[in-house]
């Protein structure tokens, strides 16, 4: 997934894989943590799908932000439930990549709410978190899922 992306950093700056893979390695050693994110708008009759790889240690200055962008036709994921679950497994599958060149940790940041009152996506909560915990993976929702719900957010409506 990633190695055929073009992969972009904050500044949408083009970042060829060899590059983000020798980036990914430095900023494991001087110990940053990995979160991954995605999320999913429509826009008119497509869908922006981001997903973000977040690396981020409290105190650093070097935290790193490199995402990849697509859009898809909004006949391929026509529910929210399939829009949920491609963004889970955009995630898995940036997860699966990233996970064997690291140390650290990797957490998946879900764009998903806890509140079934307030969120319609908690009905999709434990099957999705279950997911990711049985491939190793910390996993965070709503509130605390800032790389999907903030920043991979902020690059769907660009």
């Amino acid at each position: 997934m990633l190695k055929q992306s073009i992969l972009r950093t904050m500044d949408k700056k083009r970042v060829p894989y060899d590059k983000f893979v020798s980036e990914l390695q430095r900023l494991d050693k001087k110990g940053l943590e990995v979160y991954i994110g995605t999320d999913s708008q429509i826009i008119k009759d497509k869908i922006s799908i981001v997903t973000c790889v977040c690396f981020y240690k409290r105190g650093i200055s070097e935290n790193q932000i490199y995402y990849m962008k697509k859009i898809i036709d909004k006949d391929k994921c026509p529910t929210l439930r399939s829009r949920i679950y491609l963004e889970a497994y955009e995630s898995l599958e940036a997860a699966l990549e990233v996970d064997p060149m690291i140390r650290s940790t990797l957490t998946v940041h879900l764009d998903i709410g806890g509140d079934f009152k307030k969120n319609k996506t908690a009905k999709f909560r434990a099957e999705l978190e279950n997911i990711f915990k049985s491939q190793g993976f910390g996993c965070e929702i709503k509130p605390d899922s800032w790389a999907s719900s903030s920043i991979a957010d902020g690059f769907t409506k660009r």
